[in-house]
């Protein structure tokens, strides 16, 4: 893809307000998380890049862990407790694969959603409400971490840049309003991308023009604003003008 091409998609995604999609969930410790649905971002992607491919994940050999829950204690004032942690005693190697990453110290998962054929690639591990890594996390838990990477790639891509991670929050229709801004705004970036390349050509047009002319830069203006007449004119216009002149030129 061009860069170009990679900036419209930016620009127009990141330009859509994802305000009315965010909720936000209170951690028991840490900062409160601001959560975009999954299903409202994948569902809103889609209906500007209909092409858009599904989501991949990567795929890793899986690796059975044989986990207990350790005591330990803890103060609070004069009061002590009795809390438990997840403890690795066996891990072994399966000869198949899995969409997601076991370790002895947590789980990940990896994203990679394609839009207008370039790739955004985000990882997220699995986190409990204490943002702490989950050692052999359920498949709920796996699960749930997939939809919120999704929404981590997505957002590379532009789309709820300021937003961390997605939750598995309700479905919800596109607002109609998101989806006439970012129609707009790719129209408007379509133009840009259109008048830079109209731009580029009539230099390039011109030069060829002036170098025939013997260099006269003076002359070739002139007989560009001869060939268009009065008023104003556009861009493509402009450019076939000066062809008409090279043509002309070469015929004589």
């Amino acid at each position: 893809m061009s860069d170009e091409k990679k900036k419209s998609v930016f620009e127009t995604l990141s330009a859509v307000d994802v305000s009315k999609h965010v909720e936000v969930i209170k951690m028991k410790k840490g900062p409160a998380l601001s959560y975009v649905s999954w299903s409202w971002a994948w569902n809103f992607v889609k209906s500007i890049y209909p092409d858009t491919p599904t989501p991949k994940f990567t795929k890793y050999k899986e690796m059975a862990l044989t986990t207990v829950q350790e005591p330990y204690k803890v103060k609070y004032g004069d009061k002590e407790y009795t809390k438990y942690r997840t403890v690795v005693k066996h891990a072994e190697m399966i000869d198949r694969e899995v969409p997601y990453l076991t370790t002895m110290t947590g789980t990940m998962v990896e994203c990679t959603i394609t839009i207008e054929g370039e790739p955004y690639t985000e990882s997220l591990y699995v986190m409990d409400n204490n943002n702490n890594a989950v050692i052999n996390p359920t498949m709920k838990e796996i699960n749930k971490t997939q939809k919120r990477c999704l929404v981590k790639a997505l957002a590379l891509a532009g789309l709820g840049l300021s937003v961390y991670a997605g939750e598995d929050l309700p479905m919800a229709d596109i607002n109609e309003a998101d989806k006439q801004q970012a129609e707009q705004r790719k129209e408007q970036v379509n133009q840009q991308r259109k008048m830079n390349a109209l731009q580029a050509e009539y230099r390039r047009l011109m030069m060829e023009l002036i170098n025939r002319l013997n260099g006269d830069s003076k002359r070739a203006d002139e007989l560009v604003k001869g060939t268009l007449g009065d008023g104003k004119h556009s861009g493509e216009e402009y450019v076939n003008a000066v062809k008409a002149l090279l043509e002309s030129e070469e015929q004589n």
